[in-house]
């Protein structure tokens, strides 16, 4: 990780020969009424700080006059043709020449002197520092009930257990990060989620991070929020949840095609016809469809989860995993068709153990569901193996080629 923000902070052009130590970078959809505040708030942060900065205005198409006002002011404006508050922060904090860079909304909910004490700690050697409002203040009429006492503690939850963070404070908006720092996270939601995605990447990349308490204001709009509380709880939970295969794919996977198979050899141990009793419920012939289902289930999910971890290394996180490594070096496209065909050659070798026993009884009554639907399961397994070896193949060399 630390050769990822070494060589993003290499590729950076040189702040000091800017002149430019900390930008102050606010997202920006018509916000002329607050605007003129939360530019001189940050004006006075950066006095300070005793830093030379600047105030970057991301303009998100605003119609009321905040671009004239903003440059008027002094800010500098940066257009912003894709819609949406992430796509806004990106090419805000892209554009921002400071090596400091400090976040936050332009309706005045925020006070960007607060953001002082945050920048000092990037100063320090911390990445990233995000304010916290719950264990800072938040004034009466700031924050909806659901969002503080449902929403923003749910997700901060959530994102803690998935990723072992310790944030206080998942949905707050005003932040500071090193350029390095946001350089390497590569971020890419146009929409709120960008929120979520920046803990997310920091805590995979594990970035050096801190909270700093502040306090929420109501802010000054005479319009409701852009925020839509449950569209956007949403896509914070869905990106979550992209980035952590354990959750999704591994541990659900591993379960079921646990029970499934212990389900399968207890019934094909047994008689058919006959019952299993397993924790003292009984199984019968028909409970082999269900542990099949469990276990191409549970095994298609584990193939997806290991397809999915190799596409986010490569495409979504610029990471490299010393698990990983070992896993590509004996698990090879060569290996998992070797794994795929015995699995074809077991599933192929039980059924035709049926037919053969069919034939031998002359066409007659047979009680053989139990390993004929195992059979089918094997097979089916196989051939999922087989055609999955393919895509592993393309993602496993560029994983190979960006890391070796």
């Amino acid at each position: 990780m630390e050769n990822d923000i070494a060589l993003a902070r290499e590729n950076l052009p040189n702040h000091q020969t800017q002149g430019i130590d900390v930008s102050i970078v606010m997202p920006c959809l018509n916000e002329v009424r607050t605007l003129e505040t939360c530019i001189d708030k940050a004006k006075t942060a950066i006095a300070q700080l005793n830093l030379q900065g600047e105030i970057v205005i991301a303009d998100n198409g605003s119609t009321d006059g905040s671009v004239a006002l903003a440059e008027r002011l002094g800010a500098r404006v940066v257009p912003v043709t894709k819609k949406g508050y992430g796509a806004a922060l990106i090419a805000g904090m892209k554009a921002a020449k400071g090596h400091y860079l400090v976040m936050g909304d332009a309706d005045d909910s925020y006070d960007f002197r607060e953001a002082v004490p945050m920048v000092e700690k990037l100063q320090h050697g911390y990445d990233l520092v995000m304010g916290s409002r719950l264990r800072g203040t938040i004034l009466p009429g700031a924050m909806p009930w659901k969002n503080r006492y449902i929403g923003t503690p749910v997700l901060t939850k959530i994102l803690n257990w998935v990723y072992g963070c310790k944030f206080s404070d998942v949905n707050c908006g005003l932040r500071a990060i090193s350029k390095p720092a946001f350089t390497s996270l590569t971020m890419e939601s146009r929409g709120m989620e960008f929120a979520s995605e920046m803990l997310v990447k920091a805590a995979i990349l594990g970035l050096k991070s801190t909270e700093v308490p502040i306090t929420l204001h109501p802010d000054g709009r005479d319009r409701p929020p852009h925020l839509q509380p449950w569209a956007d709880g949403w896509r914070h939970l869905k990106y979550i949840l992209l980035f952590a295969p354990k959750v999704l794919y591994w541990i659900p996977g591993i379960l079921l095609f646990l029970c499934g198979s212990i389900l399968a050899i207890a019934l094909n141990t047994a008689p058919g016809g006959t019952y299993v009793y397993l924790a003292g419920i009984g199984f019968n012939d028909h409970w082999i469809v269900v542990a099949a289902l469990l276990c191409i289930i549970g095994y298609e999910i584990l193939v997806m989860g290991l397809l999915a971890y190799l596409y986010t290394l490569t495409h979504r996180v610029t990471r490299r995993s010393a698990k990983m490594d070992k896993l590509l070096r004996w698990l090879t496209m060569e290996r998992i068709i070797l794994i795929s065909l015995a699995l074809l050659a077991i599933g192929l070798a039980w059924e035709l153990s049926v037919i053969k026993a069919w034939v031998s009884g002359n066409f007659g009554p047979l009680n053989a569901f139990r390993p004929a639907v195992t059979g089918m399961t094997l097979l089916v397994m196989g051939v999922h193996t087989l055609f999955s070896s393919f895509f592993y193949a393309v993602l496993s060399d560029r994983y190979k080629n960006k890391y070796e």
